[in-house]
């Protein structure tokens, strides 16, 4: 710049030195004004040069100019920082170097038809950024304007040019971030520390079921239930105070009333005086997640009351045996048909009652594996329906839609009647005030890959599908989680037990099924069984229970109880065995050493001091492979009727057991080596 201005200086000192003498003057004065004049104009461009030349040197932005040739003839610190050449290194040179090559020809084409315009200035960048080219190879996004004007008649073409790297960067990450807020899956939105809704994205409007249009402007209070409302000015505080709220689980209610579990995080907004103005939220739906985690829940629970029942019922049912072997010595010992005969009956009755108690319980605990065989459904549900009538008011409307091609399922017919029977008396106990209507329905459901998802422990399939609906009032969340835990009852004193539902979730678990409700205030109450179906099952025969035959075998007896050993050597003995009891089971080993073929049968029980019924047997077996055993337990956690049959043991019984239970496994074991389980 410097170089031109002195050139353009000295061209016109020329042109004044040239001039005439008739034009300059003729008096001597005027040629000394004319001279100081010229002396002044001098001084007066040199500082206008000196200005110009350091607002150009001193601006951030790249300042270029080029001649008619496009050779460049000034090039500024800015243009220096730009493109990382010093200026000698590119003055007298082409402004190509400067230029990417793939945009050399159609740049050049413009700065020229632009110098043949009659435009003084025109932006370089109006159809999007240039691309300069730096010292290094590297390209950079500009924007860009170009003037011209002409000195002494040449034109002088000068780009002013300024790096948008940075800025296109930003632009690119805002509209990323705007692509991520808009097609998120989680609700994202803003609101003013009013609560005024301020922005709303696509996943807002599907988590809520409102639109953009319909809140923006509104409280957000609309989605917040009210006995909620507590938790919002808690939070705008930390928010005022500059804190995040992260991961923060609550309840929101839908557009159309339905609540659902989020999840919240929440960050203030700030303006460019650092003020918090706002906040944004992200909102998650967890509700499959809290489901999932309550179902975990509920396994907890079961497992930890399995452990409570089994840890029970091998005492208990040792009690209930001694009780009703008592009995039934004393039964033998009355008249028949006599009121101390009558009354004994009773007390076998509850002795049996008491032992299904206990199998209900290690049932929804899933600590005793049940009976199973393929069965078909529809006359379960029937029957059930014709029990119900007889015994909910008439207020109380039933329907009943049972699929015929229904197929069979594996499992206990007795406890499915049990379960149909629970949930329908529990439909009609939240129905006995208002009536209403029940409907159970029997159908079938192919499950594909969503359907195993939703429903964990339910394989790809068909299943069928028993359903138990009522019009009662419904349950709120807070009993809804709860009901299958045992002990948890909503009925008053003496109305309920609390362990209905815990049972009907029990068996269907044990069943490889799935229970589900659903439930809402005003809305009533729905119960869905899912069991797999069976596509070709082979249906199992009954037999008719043999009467009692007794015998005279040899029978050695073993367990720790003294109450059981004397009771069951008295009961043996008394239909005809020769018995020989022992309550130590190292001491019957002892004398089955001494004397194996002494003995045609041994019963022992499993769960003993010093040795176990299982190590027992194992020993036993040593000394003489075809010795038949049974063995008893009340419950055991180690030892199962398969892996008992794998060692060599006859027959496994389960406790209690009455007199007819061991006839029967006596003469079993005699007659052919076959596990059996009573």
């Amino acid at each position: 710049m410097r170089d031109w201005l002195g050139q353009r200086l000295q061209r016109l000192l020329k042109w004044i030195s040239g001039l005439p003498a008739a034009a300059v003057g003729k008096r001597p004065e005027a040629l000394r004004n004319s001279a100081a004049e010229g002396e002044q104009l001098q001084d007066a461009l040199q500082k206008s040069r000196a200005r110009l030349a350091g607002i150009v040197e001193i601006t951030e932005d790249t300042i270029i100019s080029i001649d008619e040739r496009q050779q460049i003839t000034l090039f500024n610190q800015g243009a220096e920082k730009t493109f990382g050449y010093r200026a000698r290194e590119v003055l007298g040179r082409r402004l190509d170097i400067l230029i990417p090559h793939r945009f050399l020809e159609s740049h050049v084409r413009h700065v020229e038809r632009f110098a043949a315009s009659p435009d003084a200035l025109r932006p370089m960048n109006a159809r999007g950024p240039v691309f300069g080219l730096r010292k290094d190879g590297t390209e950079f996004p500009a924007e860009a304007s170009i003037s011209k004007f002409e000195v002494g008649g040449e034109k002088v073409l000068t780009v002013r040019l300024r790096d948008v790297t940075e800025r296109m960067q930003a632009e690119e990450g805002l509209s990323r971030l705007a692509a991520i807020v808009e097609f998120s899956e989680d609700a994202i939105y803003s609101k003013a520390l009013d609560g005024i809704v301020l922005t709303w994205n696509p996943g807002a409007e599907r988590l809520y079921g409102y639109s953009a249009q319909e809140i923006k402007g509104r409280p957000i209070s609309l989605v917040i239930p009210p006995d909620r409302a507590h938790e919002i000015p808690l939070i705008y505080e930390r928010i005022r105070r500059g804190e995040r709220v992260r991961h923060y689980e609550t309840v929101r209610v839908r557009k159309d009333g339905r609540q659902i579990d989020v999840s919240l995080s929440i960050s203030p907004i700030k303006d460019v005086a650092g003020k918090i103005v706002a906040a944004s939220t992200i909102v998650r739906d967890i509700t499959e997640r809290k489901r999932l985690e309550m179902q975990m829940r509920q396994a907890q629970k079961m497992e930890a009351i399995g452990t409570l029942a089994g840890g029970i019922a091998h005492d208990f049912n040792n009690l209930l045996t001694t009780i009703g072997g008592y009995t039934e010595l004393a039964g033998d010992a009355v008249a028949k048909d006599g009121a101390a005969w009558h009354n004994l009956q009773e007390v076998l009755a509850a002795t049996r009652r008491a032992k299904d108690l206990v199998r209900q319980i290690l049932t929804f605990s899933r600590r005793r594996e049940l009976e199973q065989k393929p069965i078909a459904l529809q006359p379960i549900v029937r029957e059930a329906m014709r029990l119900l009538r007889a015994s909910l008011p008439a207020t109380i409307e039933i329907r009943q839609q049972i699929d015929p091609d229904c197929g069979t399922v594996l499992a206990d017919p007795t406890q499915m009647h049990q379960v149909l029977m629970n949930l329908c008396a529990n439909a009609g106990y939240a129905m006995r005030e208002r009536g209403g209507l029940l409907e159970v329905c029997l159908d079938v459901v192919d499950g594909d890959a969503e359907f195993a998802i939703r429903y964990p422990g339910l394989a790809i399939g068909p299943h069928a599908r028993l359903t138990v609906r009522d019009t009662g009032p419904g349950m709120p969340p807070s009993v809804r989680e709860r009901i299958f835990d045992p002990f948890f009852t909503t009925k008053g004193p003496g109305e309920g037990t609390g362990l209905g539902l815990a049972v009907v979730h029990g068996i269907i678990t044990s069943h490889r099924g799935v229970i589900t409700v659903d439930s809402a205030p005003g809305l009533g109450t729905r119960f869905e069984v899912f069991l797999p179906r069976l596509e070709a099952p082979e249906f199992a025969t009954t037999r008719a229970e043999p009467p009692i035959r007794g015998g005279t075998e040899r029978i050695l007896f073993v367990d720790d109880e003294p109450l059981l050993t004397h009771l069951w050597d008295r009961m043996l003995r008394g239909i005809g065995y020769s018995v020989l009891s022992c309550t130590d089971g190292l001491e019957a080993l002892e004398i089955f050493r001494a004397t194996p073929e002494a003995f045609d049968v041994v019963i022992t029980d499993q769960t003993m001091p010093k040795i176990t019924g299982e190590e027992l047997a194992r020993e036993l077996l040593r000394l003489r492979p075809d010795l038949p055993i049974i063995l008893c337990t009340g419950f055991s956690h180690t030892m199962t009727e398969e892996k008992a049959k794998a060692m060599g043991i006859r027959a496994y019984l389960t406790k209690p057991l009455a007199r007819r239970d061991f006839d029967q496994a006596i003469r079993r074991v005699l007659g052919q080596p076959t596990a059996t389980t009573l």
